[in-house]
């Protein structure tokens, strides 16, 4: 009994310092304004702490509580002027959407070709959804599971972590209008009853937006949860200021550790069996997002940064917060990347079945 509790104790202090440290490195990159600072930090600190020290678990409630407190913060700032612009980019965005997924069935076919993959890993590899709906499709039709997870991760690990620094050094290129301001404005004008009323109002929608999520299990519950909290809250009961960086911040760093710890080095290992042609393909893999979002950039008046964002396939909780903290539109990424992440969750496992033959399960006699 007293080992155990030991133990507990050790983890405790561990997971503690663990934290501390990757929401001061998240801090200091926020100070010297590195783009989403609080996520690269994160993520940088998990991926030191699994690689150096060793394996760190969290339970999946963590997860749930970073997704909705990013999700409230951005509900928070939708406005119903908003719905009606977002109509206009919904065939853009289905266009884009189609184009990505026929692209990573190209690069699917390729991997395949160059690499000692079968048809199915390949193919699950290369399709830009969430990572357990493709390690969970990769199980069901017997693929290598632990190949498909290694890749998929280092997709998303690549994109979450380099898409804001990209975007700080070519902002030189795309001039687009911030929305800090506005934000700045909305908390220095709304007054509230009492000193310290919006925290506790933040605090209840939080918890508000996982019990839904708690009852009602969809993908990435909390945050589209907390996405209808935040606005139906604001816009029917009592308008409250957005939320400031420092609690979009913690909502950051916690979804950054978590994908940090994903990263090891078996992913690494299982990535150089594959070869080169691993390389490639991610490589590809980034090439056409970049002349999918210019599509995007091309058919809106969105601006590119916001086209890119909008549609990543990096997770649509990564990406909007990502918006807002850099000072773009965060609800235009989230109703989009929304929007693509349930036509996804929906077209994928109706389409797979035509794409890769499903085992025939064996009978025990």
């Amino acid at each position: 009994m007293e080992v155990t509790r030991k133990k507990r104790v050790d983890i405790l202090l561990r997971k503690s310092i663990f934290l501390t440290a990757a929401f001061a490195l998240g801090y200091v990159f926020s100070i010297f304004h590195v783009p989403a600072g609080w996520l690269i930090g994160a993520v940088v600190v998990g991926i030191f702490y699994r690689f150096v020290i060793g394996e760190l678990s969290f339970h999946s409630f963590y997860f749930d509580i970073s997704l909705a407190l990013i999700g409230v913060s951005i509900g928070l700032t939708i406005q119903f002027e908003m719905f009606r612009a977002i109509t206009s980019y919904i065939v853009p965005l289905i266009l884009s959407m189609f184009a990505i997924l026929i692209g990573a069935w190209v690069l699917g076919k390729i991997l395949y070709h160059y690499s000692n993959l079968d048809k199915k890993t390949a193919l699950f590899c290369c399709v830009p959804t969430g990572v357990s709906i493709m390690i969970g499709l990769s199980n069901d039709y017997k693929a290598d599971t632990n190949v498909v997870a290694a890749f998929q991760t280092t997709r998303v690990l690549l994109f979450v972590s380099t898409m804001p620094i990209l975007a700080g050094i070519m902002s030189s290129l795309f001039v687009e209008e911030s929305t800090s301001t506005t934000t700045n404005q909305l908390e220095q004008t709304i007054a509230m009853p009492f000193p310290g009323a919006e925290f506790v109002i933040y605090t209840t929608l939080i918890v508000i937006t996982l019990g839904l999520a708690f009852i009602w299990k969809i993908p990435v519950a909390s945050f589209l949860y907390g996405l209808i909290v935040g606005f139906v809250w604001n816009q029917f009961v009592y308008e409250v200021p957005p939320m400031p960086n420092l609690f979009i911040g913690v909502g950051m760093v916690i979804l950054g550790v978590m994908i940090g710890l994903k990263f090891d080095k078996q992913s690494l290992v299982q990535l150089k069996q594959i070869g080169r042609i691993s390389v490639i393909v991610l490589g590809l893999n980034f090439a056409l997002v970049f002349a999918v979002s210019y599509m995007f950039y091309m058919f809106t008046d969105v601006g590119y940064f916001t086209s890119l964002l909008s549609v990543v396939p990096a997770g649509a909780p990564q990406m909007a917060s990502i918006a807002a903290v850099i000072g773009l539109d965060a609800t235009v990424v989230s109703s989009m990347q929304i929007i693509r992440l349930l036509a996804v969750v929906v077209l994928i496992p109706t389409v797979i079945p035509f794409l890769v033959d499903k085992p025939v399960k064996q009978r025990n006699l």
